[in-house]
C-alpha cells in the first residue's frame, strides 16, 4: 500500500516518490527523456504543422507540439517520466509557454510522469507563488485546471525559509521537489565546492539539509518525495552524496551530451538499485544527420537511442 496524502477535496493521492518508483518498476528502467525545445534543430516535418496565416505564437506552439507529440509517442511505452526544461519554452514567449502546459497534458495523457526543470527559488511568499504555479491543485483557494508537474527542481540558496513553501505544497498535493545539490556544469565548483568553516563543502551542507527533509518524510517504499539534483559529471561527489542522502531520489542529469557516463550515473543509486532517475535530452531528441528526416524515421531513431540508453544505464546499475 502506498503512502497517501490528503487532498483538499478529501481524495487520497499517492506521493510522488511512490508513484515514480512504481512507474520505474513498471517500465523496468530509471531512464527518462528530457524535452528542451530548440525549434531551429527540430526536424522539418514539425514546421508544416500550422497554416500560412498562423501568428508567430501559433507557429511556435504548433511546431513544438508537433515534435513533442512525436517524441512522447516514441518513448511512452519505454520510460517512466519526461523532464521538461522551462527556459527552453519560455524563450519562445506565449507560444512556448502554451506548449509547456500542453506538453505536460500530452505526456500525462500517455501515462508519463512529468518533472519540471525550472530551478525556482525565492523568498517565502514568492516561493509559495512558484509552488502554486507548478505543484499545487489550486491558486488563491480556487481549483486549478492547468496541467501541473509531478516534481519541480528548486534552488536552496535563499535558505530554508525559501524551501519550506515548496515542501508544504508537496506534502499537501502529493507532488515532489528535487533540490539542487551538485549540478553538472564545471562552474558549479565556484560555489558548490567552497569549503565552510566546519570543513564541509557547500554542496555537502546542502545535502545535509536535503537529508533532514527527506528522512522525515519517507514514502511507503522508504524514499521521499523531497529529492536532490546530483549530476553524472562528478562521480566522486556523487558517491559521497548518495551515502549522505539515503532516502532522497536523485534526479541525475549530465548523461550523454554533457559527458556523464553510465558508470558515473550508477553511483547515484543505492545498493537496492533504486533511488535515482537518469535524464538525457539532446543525445536522444536531437543530433539527427539531417533535419529533412521523415517522421517515421525520426520515431525509429529516438526509440533506438532510448533503447541504447536504457541498456547502458540498466547494465551499469547491475554492475
Amino acid at each position: 500500500m502506498l503512502h497517501s496524502y490528503n487532498c483538499p477535496n478529501g481524495r487520497a493521492m499517492d506521493g510522488y516518490a511512490d508513484r515514480l518508483l512504481n512507474a520505474i518498476a513498471d517500465k523496468g528502467t530509471p531512464c527518462i527523456v528530457g524535452l528542451d525545445p530548440r525549434i531551429d534543430q527540430m526536424p522539418l516535418f514539425t514546421k508544416n504543422s500550422g497554416s500560412s496565416s498562423s501568428t508567430y505564437e501559433e507557429t511556435v506552439h504548433d511546431s513544438i507540439m508537433a515534435y513533442h507529440r512525436c517524441v512522447v509517442d516514441a518513448v511512452a511505452d519505454m520510460i517512466p517520466a519526461i523532464k521538461i526544461q522551462s527556459a527552453f519554452f519560455e524563450q519562445y514567449g506565449i507560444g512556448g509557454m502554451r506548449a509547456f502546459y500542453d506538453t505536460i497534458h500530452y505526456a500525462k495523457k500517455k501515462g508519463l510522469m512529468v518533472i519540471a526543470d525550472a530551478k525556482r527559488g525565492d523568498i517565502g511568499s514568492t516561493a509559495q507563488a512558484y509552488a502554486n504555479a507548478f505543484l499545487s491543485g489550486e491558486t488563491n483557494g480556487e481549483p486549478d485546471k492547468r496541467a501541473l508537474a509531478d516534481c519541480l527542481t528548486i534552488s536552496p540558496y535563499l535558505g530554508k525559509d525559501s524551501i519550506d513553501p515548496f515542501i508544504k505544497t508537496c506534502m499537501k498535493y502529493g507532488t515532489g521537489v528535487s533540490i539542487l545539490v551538485k549540478t553538472t556544469n564545471p562552474g558549479s565548483a565556484d560555489v558548490q565546492n567552497l569549503t565552510l568553516s566546519d570543513g564541509k563543502k557547500v554542496h555537502e551542507h546542502v545535502a545535509e539539509m536535503v537529508n533532514s527533509y527527506s528522512s522525515e518524510n519517507p514514502g511507503a517504499n522508504g524514499y521521499s518525495s523531497i529529492g536532490a539534483v546530483v549530476g553524472a559529471t562528478f562521480p566522486e561527489e556523487a558517491r559521497k552524496l548518495r551515502k549522505m542522502m539515503p532516502h532522497a531520489i536523485f534526479l541525475v542529469p549530465g548523461y550523454g551530451h554533457q559527458g556523464g557516463s553510465a558508470k558515473n550515473a550508477a553511483l547515484c543509486f543505492n545498493n537496492d538499485g533504486l533511488g535515482a532517475v537518469v535524464s538525457a535530452s539532446r543525445s536522444i531528441t536531437y543530433d539527427f544527420k539531417s533535419l529533412d528526416i521523415a517522421e517515421e524515421k525520426c520515431v525509429s531513431e529516438i526509440r533506438l537511442k532510448t533503447e541504447a540508453m536504457i541498456s547502458d544505464i540498466n547494465a551499469a546499475i547491475k554492475r
